[in-house]
């Protein structure tokens, strides 16, 4: 018998790599758009600023499509933190990245996950991190000042920005600015077609 309140695992293959995920979970509307995004991710990051050994985040991680974009480039030793509010995805998240022997997932929201990484993080892995890339993939009301905050405080080396709303990445791209990052690439894709949502990836890096 079936638990109706259980929900159904499904399998959305994007590119070469399968992603398990509820029926009832976040996943893209746009059945092109895990695709899209994960091409721009790899766009996005700037290959020169990205170091192996460096502790990187996505941020709002879901199932791990985007920390799986970023551990492509990084390498298979790649050092990769997936953190999301939703259980489930989480679980899903570490089976998805569970070919990379350094990523994880954890389950918390990211406000709160950050401020504790910012307060307990020893040097090395403050060191870590200022040598990471942070993917940052927030809901449509953006990240926020809190998250802005903490993600500066850790110093990484580059911080790509995937939204869904261009007016709240201003507001968090003009808080960027005023703790020291600058905004160096943009770009812009459809994938709501015949509304007016538009999604952006923006790469932040620190003003030399």
């Amino acid at each position: 018998m079936v638990d109706a309140q259980r929900p159904t695992v499904v399998h959305e293959v994007v590119g070469d790599r399968t992603f398990a995920v509820d029926d009832t979970g976040f996943w893209q509307v746009h059945r092109a758009a895990p695709a899209v995004l994960t091409a721009a991710v790899h766009d996005l990051v700037d290959p020169a600023r990205l170091d192996p050994e460096g502790q990187h985040l996505d941020l709002y991680g879901g199932v791990g499509l985007l920390a799986a974009a970023l551990a492509d480039l990084a390498g298979p030793r790649a050092r990769v933190t997936s953190v999301e509010s939703a259980t489930r995805a989480t679980e899903h998240a570490q089976e998805n990245l569970a070919e990379w022997i350094g990523a994880r997932a954890e389950t918390g929201r990211v406000d709160r996950w950050l401020a504790r990484t910012v307060e307990h993080a020893s040097r090395p892995e403050r060191d870590r991190f200022r040598a990471g890339t942070v993917v940052l993939d927030p809901p449509r009301a953006g990240a926020g000042r809190d998250v802005v905050v903490s993600v500066a405080a850790l110093q990484p080396a580059q911080v790509v920005y995937v939204a869904c709303d261009p007016v709240a990445l201003a507001r968090d791209v003009a808080t960027f600015a005023d703790l020291g990052y600058r905004l160096e690439a943009l770009r812009a894709f459809d994938l709501f077609p015949h509304t007016h949502h538009l999604e952006a990836v923006a790469r932040l890096v620190p003003v030399a």
